[in-house]
C-alpha cells in the first residue's frame, strides 16, 4: 500500500545525494518536489485504503486535490491550537503542518527559479517528509487520524460531523 509514496521518498534522497560535489539546482528542486509527493500520496494511499471497493480506488484518489488538503491540514492545525495543543492531537498535528510547509516548498521548488537550494535545506525538507511519514504511522489507526483521512476524501466531512454532533462547522 505504502510502497509508492516509500519509494518516492527514497527517490527524494537519492536526487538531494546524487552529485557529490555542487549538486545541481535540478536534483535538489526534484528532490523537494519528490518529498512532498512522498507525503501526497502517504496520505491518499492511506484514505482511499479505506474504500470497500478495490476498482474504484484509484479513481477515488484522482479526486483529491491537492489545495483542498491544504485546507484540511490548515484546518486540523487550527483546531489543534484552539484546543490547547492537546498532547494527543501532536503528530497529527505534525503531519498536517508538514504537509502544508512542504506543498510551500514544492512550489518554491517547482516555480521560483530565483531561490537557490543548497544540498542540506532541500535535505531537510525530505528529512520533514520522513518525520512526518513516523508520525503518521504512529497514529495511523487513531480516530482522529481516520477523522482527518475522510476529511482528505469528503472536505465536507467535518462541516457534517461536526453539526451532527450539534457542535459549530469550522470556519
Amino acid at each position: 500500500m505504502m510502497a509508492f509514496a516509500d519509494d518516492l521518498l527514497e527517490q527524494a534522497y537519492h536526487l538531494a545525494n546524487k552529485e557529490s560535489d555542487n549538486p545541481t539546482q535540478a536534483s535538489l528542486r526534484r528532490s523537494v518536489s519528490t518529498a512532498y509527493y512522498a507525503l501526497f500520496h502517504l496520505l491518499i494511499d492511506e484514505a482511499v485504503s479505506k474504500w470497500a471497493v478495490e476498482r474504484h480506488r484509484s479513481a477515488l484518489g484522482r479526486t483529491i486535490e491537492h489545495k483542498a488538503m491544504k485546507k484540511v491540514c490548515d484546518d486540523c492545525m487550527k483546531n489543534f491550537y484552539s484546543a490547547g495543543k492537546p498532547e494527543s492531537g501532536v503528530k497529527l498535528m505534525n503531519v498536517a503542518q508538514s504537509f502544508a510547509i512542504l506543498q510551500y516548498r514544492r512550489h518554491t521548488a517547482d516555480y521560483d527559479v530565483s531561490f537557490h537550494w543548497s544540498r542540506t535545506n532541500a535535505i531537510g525538507q525530505i528529512d520533514l517528509a520522513r518525520t512526518a511519514f513516523e508520525d503518521w504511522l504512529a497514529i495511523r489507526s487513531e480516530d482522529a487520524a481516520q477523522d482527518y483521512l475522510l476529511n482528505l476524501l469528503f472536505p465536507r466531512a467535518a462541516e457534517i460531523m461536526k453539526s451532527s454532533k450539534g457542535e459549530s462547522p469550522p470556519s
